[in-house]
């Protein structure tokens, strides 16, 4: 058996993990870099190259630097990913494909097999995959557990604890998992240890204390993300102020509230208030509404023109932002920083209610602590590799053998970094 990190081990996002015994190879994810990434990116040819003899791809979720390049993946190859996040995606292209060509992409999602939490995929009687879910900022995410010569390797995808439904993590773990030989995970953390961990409950917490405060806010967020959208939700409902979305966050939403709301009456999105056709806030009945009740809207990246337009309409007061996204896209001259994000930021002067320092964004990922007790449950008997982490953040421990860049080959196991 080999494992080859093809990219991950020295940078975050852009994973791309292969797994190959005999004639039987899988890939865990084929992420895109994340934007503001100095790496160059995998052009189609290499794409085709490194996939075209591959027998499946697996997909941890949808964020673009884990599934980014599944669209230059070759048809034959069979591509596997959850429903909920087939739909999630179909939706983002479809409302891209409207001002620019993403049918490519379209058609790469189309053709996704969708996979079932538990049920096991077995690759030419060799590899057997089998996905269960973890928490994270995105909407139906999994880890898998990958079964080849007898031994048990897995791959964590992106996770974390302080979610709504990290609580699942540690019984799932001990009740399907066990021990294993090789523990792929993340470590995003690694490199922020500084950084506050807040939990979604204390953000929703924040969020109604917010409202009670502002009539009128704005939350730059991901679209896609279940947990910060269901912490504004019920933020809204606490406190009688309307949840106002667009057409796009309302078929997000639905896709939610249709694979998860009758289990779960948090992710059920029924305190939505939509706007339907261009410039349907400046009807009079509906900006009375508005007035009359206050709002908390989701916005992104591309809302800038929308934000302004509503900033003519709703004078009453002033609008404040609620930036609910990581620090760094939003840093003067950073090297991750995003015009788009800047832009936003600057409509609101100093009327922003910002991120982790305020406690209304936190991390997608598992903190270091959380990392450091999954591999003591799991406790590999080979070893750790730590991937989606910079490329000077260390994984240290005492107890486990933790690879790093190089190759090397124990116990029957091949393993190259590169």
């Amino acid at each position: 058996m080999k494992i080859t990190i093809h990219r991950g081990a020295n940078q975050i996002g852009g994973c791309i993990t292969e797994i190959t015994i005999g004639n039987a190879k899988v890939f865990i994810d084929f992420g895109s870099n994340l934007p503001g990434s100095q790496q160059k990116e995998l052009t189609a040819v290499e794409v085709e190259r490194m996939t075209s003899d591959a027998d499946a791809i697996f997909y941890s979720h949808y964020h673009g630097d884990h599934v980014g390049l599944h669209h230059l993946v070759p048809n034959h190859v069979a591509q596997y990913m959850g429903s909920g996040a087939i739909d999630v995606m179909r939706c983002k292209y479809e409302a891209l494909n409207t001002s620019q060509d993403f049918s490519q992409q379209l058609a790469a999602t189309e053709r996704m097999i969708p996979f079932k939490e538990r049920e096991r995929i077995v690759i030419k009687n060799s590899i057997a995959v089998t996905p269960y879910f973890v928490s994270h900022s995105a909407f139906d995410a999994y880890m898998f557990l990958i079964e080849c010569e007898g031994k048990k390797i897995l791959h964590m995808g992106d996770f974390r604890r302080h979610g709504y439904l990290g609580k699942g993590l540690f019984p799932t773990l001990e009740k399907y998992i066990g021990k294993v030989d090789v523990l792929i995970t993340e470590g995003t953390m690694l490199g922020r240890k500084q950084e506050q961990i807040v939990t979604e409950h204390q953000i929703q917490l924040n969020t109604i204390q917010a409202l009670r405060n502002h009539k009128y806010i704005f939350a730059l967020c991901s679209s896609t993300d279940i947990d910060r959208l269901a912490s504004f939700h019920a933020s809204c409902k606490a406190t009688i102020r309307v949840f106002l979305v667009d057409e796009h966050q309302r078929k997000v939403l639905d896709i939610f509230t249709d694979y998860s709301g009758k289990k779960n009456p948090l992710y059920n999105f029924d305190h939505v208030f939509e706007l339907r056709g261009y410039k349907s806030y400046r009807i009079e009945k509906i900006t009375n509404h508005l007035k009359g009740k206050g709002f908390l809207m989701p916005v992104r990246m591309n809302s800038l023109w929308l934000i302004e337009e509503l900033m003519q309409v709703f004078t009453d007061e002033s609008p404040w932002l609620l930036y609910s996204m990581w620090n760094g896209y939003a840093e003067e001259n950073g090297k991750n920083s995003l015009e788009n994000i800047m832009a936003i930021r600057r409509l609101f002067g100093t009327r922003i209610l910002d991120g982790v320092k305020d406690g209304f964004h936190t991390s997608g990922h598992a903190d270091v602590r959380t990392l450091q007790e999954v591999c003591e449950a799991v406790n590999p008997s080979i070893g750790v590799i730590p991937i989606h982490k910079d490329a000077e953040a260390q994984y240290d421990s005492r107890d486990f053998r933790v690879f790093e860049e190089g190759q090397t080959t124990i116990d029957g196991i091949e393993i190259d970094m590169n």
